[in-house]
């Protein structure tokens, strides 16, 4: 994942081709077409369709999934349409637990999460994958934790992150081992951003040896093999 900007370190956080939204309050908001998982907390029977239950629903654990149409609404359960294009998990959570209150006795406490809301994370780390943003705050640091760190050979003055129209996306390059990056708005992570961290040069170098010096072994082993059955067969 090369870029024409490649270097082996940078101060703290540089930004190439950046994006229009550089707002520090950003919030992975709703949009046609996605996922919203969501749970009452006190009641999982208000949200799950009566044919999902089977009598086991595990009320603290489970969500039920709802696509958000292009109208920008959804459709719940004894509530009907509701829009959430627009607003965050929060916000979605907070209009659709007034729309319950209106109709049920008992106050439901509503959970939403935006379910194919998530990075994907390469490189040089301990588990690499796609990781759910299940809050607004979720970061840099916080994807890295969750990921198990990175690994010993990781370049840790040079992570990348690429954010928007994978054809020209922002490109956001960052240094670990300046701890001011976290202050950074910029590494509030959203939706889609694909996160890789590279190995170091020398490391990467010290593979490749490894890699052509076991073909070359193997190349060897072949050749003696042939001169010692030449030899038996002579």
């Amino acid at each position: 994942m090369k870029t024409p900007y490649d270097a082996d370190t940078v101060s703290t956080v540089r930004v190439i081709n950046s994006g229009n939204d550089d707002r520090s309050d950003y919030y992975n908001l709703i949009k046609a077409d996605d996922d919203l998982a969501i749970r009452n907390v006190q009641d999982m029977r208000l949200i799950v369709r009566d044919a999902e239950t089977n009598g086991s629903v595990n009320q603290q654990q489970t969500y039920t999934t709802f696509r958000v149409h292009a109208n920008g609404e959804i459709i719940l359960p004894k509530i009907g349409a509701i829009k959430v294009a627009g607003l965050n998990r929060n916000q979605a959570a907070s209009a659709i637990q007034k729309a319950y209150e209106a109709k049920e006795l008992n106050a439901p406490l509503i959970d939403v999460r935006i379910a194919n809301a998530y990075i994907v994370l390469l490189g040089e780390v301990a588990k690499q994958g796609k990781y759910i943003i299940d809050r607004e705050d979720y970061e840099l640091i916080d994807l890295l934790g969750d990921a198990g760190g990175v690994t010993p050979i990781a370049n840790r003055k040079m992570v990348r992150i690429f954010r928007g129209d994978r054809a020209n996306p922002e490109i956001i390059m960052v240094n670990l081992n300046d701890y001011s990056f976290l202050k950074d708005p910029k590494l509030k992570l959203r939706a889609k951003d694909v996160v890789y961290i590279e190995p170091r040069r020398v490391a990467a170098s010290s593979q490749s040896f490894q890699a052509y010096s076991t073909f070359i072994q193997l190349g060897l082993v072949v050749i003696n093999t042939g001169l010692i059955i030449y030899n038996l067969t002579r």
